[in-house]
């Protein structure tokens, strides 16, 4: 095998934004004896071979036979030690999804986020779309906490599955993504186009991202003197001003679809009415969620990223027009839902994602 295959389907995927974005998604492939899968916080846009984590599958396979605590922080703790025990000679830490691909039987497993499929796994009526459309030829997994437990979770449905006598190919993760699974990079290109015609097949509308002009000067003057941010960006276009004409339509896409968006810009954003103080405002969101937002919405206006950097603002800015992309495409699914609070705690507290973040700057 050439690393050579993996790194062109990462990159493939990696940089076209319907897929990947902010260094989200991961890849591997396996043989007999080792897993090769992207290090975490590695862009697959750019990754090249020494991105990628070789690991033993003896070792990954022997976490199946251990017992860990039921308590999250010491769980978690233990498996990663394990993990890290598991790499070939490696200093890098391999991705938190690591477990999950390696009880593929394939040799290839593609994992990303795109919008068009999180507007299936974050709507009211996922589950009975998917089943509508991919029969059992699909596992679906409602909300899960990541990692380990994901991949327990996994392995109990392929095991189900086998014992049916089916192979799985597609994994849904509900407020997360898709797994892909193949024996080669073209396999893995036929599974996702298949899984895109049939969900573009059922979307009655598209994101309309037209640029509306606007006049922000004022506000973003008195934003810049009031909220500590060194960068202050504003965004507005079709959809945008279709979501900040009220608080009621915020709403939809005030929270996060998945844990993409919180670990860039937090789970929640802010909106500030027309009538309202923004100083006031701000003290109020602050105080009930403990962070400073870096999604601002005013009403009637459009949304402004704040963060330390332009770099970072215009990530927010992506990220929060993913979300909208969700909240549109998940219409045709019975409407958006978002991460479940028990989730959101867990993601915000959760090291592994702190750590993918600090990598990706």
């Amino acid at each position: 095998m050439s690393l050579g295959e993996l790194v062109k389907i990462s990159n493939f995927y990696g940089r076209n934004e319907d897929f990947v974005l902010a260094g989200g998604g991961n890849t591997s492939y396996k043989d007999k004896d080792f897993l090769y899968i992207k290090g975490s916080g590695t862009s697959l846009a750019t990754i090249t071979e020494d991105g990628f984590v070789k690991m033993n599958r003896k070792r990954l396979s022997e976490i199946w036979d251990k017992t860990y605590p039921e308590t999250s922080d010491e769980r978690e703790s233990l498996v990663l030690a394990d993990l890290m025990a598991a790499r070939e000679n490696d200093d890098k830490r391999p991705s938190v999804e690591t477990l999950l691909h390696d009880l593929f039987p394939q040799s290839y497993v593609v994992h990303t986020h795109p919008a068009l499929i999180n507007g299936l796994t974050c709507s009211v009526r996922g589950e009975t779309a998917a089943e509508e459309l991919f029969g059992g030829d699909a596992i679906w997994i409602p909300p899960t906490m990541p990692g380990y437990v994901l991949a327990r979770a996994v392995r109990e449905k392929i095991e189900e599955q086998k014992s049916k006598g089916k192979r799985m190919d597609i994994v849904f993760l509900a407020n997360h993504g898709v797994f892909a699974a193949g024996n080669s990079p073209d396999e893995i290109k036929s599974l996702m186009c298949m899984i895109f015609d049939k969900i573009i097949s059922k979307i009655s509308r598209k994101p309309d991202f037209s640029p509306v002009p606007k006049d922000f000067s004022d506000v973003l003057s008195n934003l810049k003197n009031i909220i500590d941010a060194q960068s202050v960006l504003f965004e507005c276009n079709r959809e945008i001003q279709s979501y900040v004409e009220s608080r009621e339509r915020f709403n939809k896409v005030y929270s996060a679809f998945t844990p993409d968006h919180m670990v860039y810009y937090k789970h929640k954003a802010m909106f500030v009415g027309k009538n309202e103080n923004l100083k006031e405002a701000l003290e109020s969101f602050t105080s009930s969620y403990g962070f400073k937002p870096k999604i601002v919405a005013f009403e009637g206006l459009g949304v402004f990223a704040c963060d330390e950097s332009e770099k970072a603002a215009l990530t927010d800015l992506m990220l929060f027009k993913d979300t909208v992309k969700i909240a549109v495409y998940s219409e045709s699914f019975g409407g958006g839902v978002f991460m479940p609070d028990w989730l959101i705690d867990f993601i915000a507290n959760w090291e592994a994602e702190s750590y993918r973040k600090s990598q990706s700057k």
